[in-house]
């Protein structure tokens, strides 16, 4: 597959510019900003061992375990660096790397300089929102319901009028700035410099991703062509901040509370305590907002 055939639209990994593209190859991602994938070409074979393809990157094989901090080795690729991917599949085609590439390989090649000055800018804006809710009761039904069924425990619900879900939601923003620069460094050798940015918010309020990349390529072709040097050098520096899943906990809480209550020991938010409001209740429901803004990676 090469850039014509690419997935257009805000495409943030480098996988997701095959994603629905080759036959027998299936990509699958939790949907949070810069998230990473899981891969299968042709299915998983195993119930206990890895079942992620090899990848290999400018002829360097590499592993798709995370680093530190990062959602995934691809995700720290910036897309507009990639000039195509090639998929192997059958066990013919992926001998030459051995048992590791037992699920399959995905290889993929980064654009090189050319002969001529030429500079690319690329720029793209999207913006997001919640599209669907589950639907629960609002307070003023949840209070009906409580005084039908219930009218001794009336006098434990609150005053407010709180939609939990909007509360753990955010419209979400993302920026992609690219800029490079390709042609003939010396009038000899093929030289392309890109520098990119992307920044993208997750739906999940306070959740975002953050990736700045600085790639260099160089391709000399000396002895009349019977010598070629590939040089690539890569920086990838990626800024997360991950939002754990407080939606089962926005769906159950209470909607007559407040998300805020000064008079809590907790930071300001409302959660159940004991009467004196120094000591979590126990087996109770935490407050999903204060679980998303008060962690602090």
């Amino acid at each position: 597959m090469t850039a014509e055939d690419f997935n257009r639209g805000a495409v943030v990994t480098a996988e997701n510019l095959l994603n629905g593209r080759v036959a027998g190859v299936t990509i699958n991602t939790s949907g949070a900003p810069g998230s990473g994938s899981a891969i299968r070409i042709r299915g998983g074979a195993s119930l206990n061992a890895s079942n992620d393809p090899l990848i290999v990157i400018n002829g360097l094989p590499i592993t798709n375990n995370n680093a530190g901090g990062a959602t995934s080795i691809l995700a720290s690729i910036n897309p507009n660096d990639i000039e195509s991917f090639t998929v192997l599949k059958d066990a013919s085609a992926t001998a030459i790397y051995g048992s590791r590439a037992s699920n399959g390989v995905i290889i993929i090649t980064t654009k090189k300089g050319g002969k001529d000055l030429a500079v690319d800018y690329n720029f793209q804006y999207g913006r997001g929102r919640l599209a669907k809710k589950i639907d629960v009761f609002s307070a003023d039904e949840f209070r009906a319901l409580i005084a039908e069924r219930e009218p001794l425990q009336v006098g434990l619900l609150g005053n407010a009028n709180t939609d939990w879900q909007d509360e753990i939601y955010q419209k979400t923003d993302l920026v992609d700035n690219n800029i490079s620069v390709r042609g003939s460094l010396f009038k000899t050798i093929p030289t392309r410099l890109s520098v990119g940015n992307t920044y993208q918010e997750g739906l999940r309020l306070t959740n975002s991703f953050n990736r700045t990349t600085t790639s260099l390529a160089m391709n000399p072709s000396i002895f009349n062509d019977h010598l070629k040097i590939n040089i690539n050098a890569n920086y990838s520096h990626e800024k997360n901040r991950f939002a754990d899943g407080v939606e089962g906990a926005a769906i159950r809480f209470d909607p007559t509370q407040p998300v805020y209550d000064e008079t809590k020991d907790f930071g300001g938010f409302f959660q159940y305590t004991n009467a004196a409001g120094d000591i979590l209740t126990a087996n109770q429901a935490r407050n999903p907002v204060a679980a998303l803004l008060q962690r602090k990676k």
